[in-house]
């Protein structure tokens, strides 16, 4: 005789419980992510500000308001915190690393447009952070890891520059000398740059490369 199928169906007591567990982890998870955001935002001000060097844990942790035992549920040392935070220098330029080479698009624009993006990125919290305290700090893997990410922004420069002057846009120009001219040039902005002042971060950048620009155009 043919068995006949059981079917087995969900307890809705079981189905609620399953989606309460899960939506709680969910917002411990988003509580854990806020909390470290928190502490590594606070740690760039204070590299930025005070410098790497003299910037204590326990200060880090009296900034944010916690225990400076309970820093290291969230991070593992002082130089991973640094770590982090130029890892989060970086997020916003990754977006246009592809763009660059879209020679559809006038040089000229996409020039501009890595400009403005770097401008803005260097002058986040975390971009002041790389900026002004750098990898230095940090050990020889991390250290590297950073600094293959800065030398690849200065090769899109360079192919952006050797692009122009071998379609006959620009004038002839090295394009290590450019590059190492815009960098130099807005590596000093989170020095000096405040906001609420007469010109905002795009303003600047797009007056940076007006004048760069205008030096090397055919």
């Amino acid at each position: 005789m043919p068995t006949a199928k059981t079917t087995v169906t969900a307890d809705p007591a079981d189905t609620k419980k399953t989606k309460t567990v899960r939506k709680r982890k969910s917002n411990v998870e988003a509580r854990h992510e806020d909390k470290k955001l928190l502490i590594l935002t606070t740690a760039a001000e204070l590299f930025a500000t005070h410098g790497y060097e003299v910037t204590s844990l326990d200060q880090i942790a009296e900034h944010v308001g916690i225990h400076k035992a309970t820093l290291y549920h969230y991070i593992s040392n002082k130089e991973s915190i640094l770590y982090e935070c130029l890892q989060l220098s970086f997020k916003d330029l990754h977006s246009i690393v592809n763009e660059m080479k879209d020679t559809n698009i006038c040089v000229f624009v996409r020039l501009r447009k890595f400009a403005v993006s770097l401008a803005i990125a260097q002058n986040n919290i975390f971009g002041r952070c790389l900026s002004i305290v750098g990898p230095r700090p940090l050990g020889k893997e991390s250290s590297d890891e950073i600094k293959n990410f800065q030398d690849n922004l200065d090769h899109i420069v360079r192919n952006l520059i050797a692009e122009g002057v071998r379609d006959g846009k620009m004038k002839p120009c090295p394009p290590g000398v450019f590059s190492a001219m815009l960098f130099g040039a807005f590596t000093w902005v989170p020095r000096w740059y405040k906001e609420g002042g007469s010109m905002d971060l795009e303003e600047i950048a797009n007056l940076y490369v007006d004048i760069l620009i205008d030096g090397i155009r055919a």
